[in-house]
């Protein structure tokens, strides 16, 4: 065997191995975080809670913008969020597609800011507040599939009564809808920025500890 048909082995090899291990590098994270949309997710839903899907897509923002910091490999928010659908689906609520779309479409967000942007806390920015937009924007959509016209207006009364209550002008009660997202969006830059803070960190620790 010539030295390079071994070289062109090794290569070869070394690429057949890139695939799994960039998955499993993934399935660190996606469990991690699909256990946090099995456990609190199912808590938070059961019960109700306020903006629960706001705060579960913060914190998955947040765990992608972490884990895409320590293991920077091309696809990983991607692969991070199939395989936290794939768990999310074994959760006691049974298989729910809107969870599941949302949770994919929050990492391919992040893989593609993170590709275009290049930069972890100007992705995690805005990736954070994209993706809790978007979870009310869907939540906000499948209702309205649901439910038709009469939903719809519901929630234009529901506008007409906020103007009132707030002293606005006919027609502005969707100036109070603008600063409600803007609220929520907040909650994803915070979501975002904690994930950054998280990977900066854990870079340092695993810097310090090469160097001991």
């Amino acid at each position: 065997m010539t030295a390079d048909s071994a070289s062109k082995r090794v290569q070869d090899s070394s690429k057949s191995w890139n695939l799994p291990r960039a998955w499993r590098e993934a399935a660190v994270f996606g469990a991690l975080w699909g256990a946090v949309e099995v456990t609190v997710g199912t808590f938070l839903h059961a019960t109700r809670v306020p903006l629960a899907g706001v705060f579960l897509s913060a914190t998955g923002v947040a765990l992608l913008i972490a884990g895409s910091m320590l293991l920077p490999s091309r696809g990983f928010p991607l692969r991070t969020a199939l395989v936290c659908a794939a768990i999310r689906a074994l959760s006691p609520q049974g298989l729910m597609l809107g969870p599941m779309i949302a949770i994919v479409w929050q990492g391919a967000l992040v893989a593609f800011l993170l590709t275009i942007l290049r930069h972890p806390l100007a992705a995690g920015l805005l990736g954070g507040f994209i993706a809790t937009i978007s979870t009310q924007v869907q939540a906000f959509v499948v209702k309205l599939i649901s439910f038709g016209a009469d939903l719809w207006e519901l929630y234009t009364r529901l506008l007409e009564r906020a103007e009132q209550v707030l002293g606005l002008s006919r027609g502005q009660g969707w100036m109070a809808v603008v600063v409600y997202l803007l609220i929520v969006g907040a909650v994803g830059i915070i979501g975002g920025y904690l994930g950054w803070r998280v990977g900066r960190e854990a870079l340092r620790l695993r810097q310090e500890g090469y160097r001991a």
